[in-house]
């Protein structure tokens, strides 16, 4: 005797915690190997609302498969990483702050700075006179019939 699994297909809700599921597992990969602890935090808490969500539908076997590889990963990796003991032992790395290019200095103190014309407007250069931008047909030109 043959069984038949009748599948269901995914509503909406259903594939979006699973795509959210799928963002945050690759995030928080990348924060726990930064040790950037609000990131984690907030995964957290994405990861628990999609998981509360998911799991009503955990008759679908691609959200069973999901569940099983999820829990861990709850349960475990993100409580530990939550907790004051374990950041004290794990520091994250200092960050590294760019450092400002030297600016070139005169050492002529006489030589006055010259005052820079402010440019208001929408960011063009303004023209030095009005022909320099080429020629603009009159707004009549564009609505003549061409003559019979």
């Amino acid at each position: 005797m043959k069984l038949f699994y009748l599948q269901k297909e995914l509503t909406s809700p259903q594939e979006a915690s699973v795509d959210i599921y799928k963002a945050s597992k690759k995030a928080y990969n990348n924060a726990l190997q930064h040790k950037e602890y609000q990131i984690i935090a907030d995964l957290w808490k994405n990861c628990m609302n999609s998981y509360l969500t998911v799991r009503k539908f955990q008759g679908h076997p691609s959200t069973c498969k999901l569940l099983n590889e999820w829990h861990p990963l709850m349960e475990k990796k993100n409580m530990m990483l939550l907790t004051a003991e374990w950041r004290e032992k794990n520091p994250p790395p200092p960050k590294q702050v760019p450092k400002a290019a030297p600016v070139a200095r005169s050492s002529n103190s006489n030589v006055e700075k010259q005052p820079q014309a402010q440019n208001k407007g929408k960011g063009k250069a303004p023209a030095t006179n009005p022909c320099s931008q080429g020629y603009r047909m009159p707004w009549k030109m564009y609505f003549r019939w061409p003559e019979q």
